[in-house]
């Protein structure tokens, strides 16, 4: 589970911003809180904020970061990332902090990049025992003449195993290559070594964490979620769910494609299609998985020699005879194609963020989601993080306040990150009112005097 992240120098983020999954002496909605030793996690947050103030770079701001602890530099685009309003922080630091819970530990994760030398100059994990005692696994850093450093605290069983931790640390050392200067030790350790249960264990399981991470954005092309077709408890699982929220699609087909699966990505660059089709070959292996291209969803297997088949989906609205395709459905069912296997996959205790949860979607149905999402998650230790424009989910019927936080553009155009809690909001206010008035921040302000002076016009 996610205790908190910061992040400072990336986007809209100047200064260090703070969010955090620690639950309050709040007592309502205990079911929205998952007891973890001695800490009392929040199962989820929205966060609230106008259009350009921010809210999206706090998701990004995890998925950038979070590609480079599994992936490294190399794999992530860092044009523009800084916060570009002050030219003098492409030199400066981009700094990305989690603290987490993995395989019931407590760890503190941090990298530190350099946004113009274009490699990692600091990185770090943690270990926190339940009285509070700090250990470093390892903790890596370049100094002011690029000299790299790394060091660990750990104290093994053996001599034998120091010397094996030795060995991989000094790949990060004084003498590091360009290669490892843009690669992190969590990812360098946890892919490189066949023994996952001694020594590495701590490093694995939070790498794992990492890995297991499920990041949806609004306009993304590809998922890679499972399909419900490979797996009998999860195609009526999502039967199920789908049926609840009233989409009038009965059951979901498919239908057999003869034309050459390369059709399919001929209007997108070749180096993407190449990737693309090199992704779902090492997906397709024992399960059917889903595409999603040019408004349509693909099924795809693998046959008896190896090569990638696919049908269309099929959506039957009550006619056998005349079934719709994913294209002939509405922007809100086609949404919640994206969002429902969120409940399959939180019984695996992901931490599942999604940028604009609300979008294209009624108010009452996103409630419902929500309201469902406690539900079906009760005894399950995931969380849900989302942004959403829609003040009409500032409920406190549905959300505690310490599950709520707003992002505000400031006046130097940087993003401040901040909860209701602050307010001391009782219980019984109706916060979505109190929000609109302008009461908490983070809602757009018009100039209006000053462009009906601009325009010329007068009342």
């Amino acid at each position: 589970m996610l205790i908190g992240f910061s992040v400072s120098n990336f986007k809209s983020f100047k200064e260090t911003q703070n969010i955090s999954f620690v639950a309050s002496k709040i007592v309502r909605h205990k079911e929205h809180i998952v007891s973890q030793g001695n800490r009392k996690l929040l199962k989820s947050g929205l966060i609230f904020g106008a259009n350009a103030g921010g809210k999206s770079n706090l998701i990004e701001a995890v998925n950038f970061s979070r590609q480079i602890i599994i992936n490294g530099l190399e794999k992530v685009n860092l044009d523009k990332k800084y916060f570009r309003i002050n030219k003098e922080y492409y030199f400066q630091p981009g700094v990305f902090e989690y603290r987490i819970l993995a395989q019931e530990k407590e760890f503190s994760y941090g990298i530190v990049i350099s946004y113009d030398k274009k490699e990692i100059i600091a990185e770090w994990l943690t270990r926190i025992d339940e009285d509070g005692t700090e250990t470093d696994i390892f903790n890596r850093e370049v100094n002011e003449e690029g000299v790299s450093s790394v060091s660990s605290e750990m104290l093994y069983d053996t001599e034998e195993e120091n010397n094996r931790m030795k060995i991989y640390l000094e790949d990060f050392g004084e003498n590091i290559s360009e290669t490892f200067r843009k690669k992190t030790i969590l990812e360098d350790i946890a892919l490189r070594i066949n023994d996952k249960q001694n020594i590495f264990v701590e490093i694995t399981s939070v790498y794992e964490w990492f890995k297991n991470m499920i990041v949806i954005f609004p306009n993304s092309k590809y998922r890679g979620l499972n399909e419900a077709a490979a797996d009998d408890d999860m195609r009526l699982f999502y039967s199920k769910v789908r049926a609840f929220f009233d989409t009038g699609i009965e059951t979901v087909e498919s239908q057999k494609q003869e034309m050459d699966f390369d059709k399919v990505l001929q209007d997108i660059p070749p180096e993407e299609a190449h990737r693309i089709k090199i992704d779902i070959s090492n997906q397709v292996s024992e399960h059917p998985v889903m595409f999603k291209m040019n408004q349509q969803i693909y099924i795809l297997r693998k046959d008896k020699t190896g090569n990638i088949i696919y049908n269309k989906m099929l959506l039957n609205h009550g006619n056998q005879n005349d079934l719709f395709e994913y294209s002939d459905e509405s922007d809100g069912t086609k949404r919640l194609f994206d969002l429902i296997p969120i409940f399959y996959k939180g019984r695996k205790n992901n931490v599942i963020l999604v940028d604009e949860i609300d979008r294209s979607l009624h108010t009452n149905l996103t409630k419902k989601f929500l309201q469902m999402f406690y539900e079906l998650m009760e005894d399950e230790k995931c969380q849900l993080i989302a942004t959403t424009h829609d003040s009409n989910l500032l409920d406190l019927d549905l959300l505690r306040q310490d599950e709520i936080w707003f992002v505000e553009r400031q006046e130097n155009h940087s993003s401040k990150v901040y909860s209701l809690n602050k307010f001391k909001a009782r219980f019984d206010k109706k916060i979505d009112k109190e929000y609109l008035l302008g009461r908490y921040g983070a809602i757009p302000i018009f100039e209006e005097e000053e462009l009906n002076q601009e325009i010329g016009y007068e009342e």
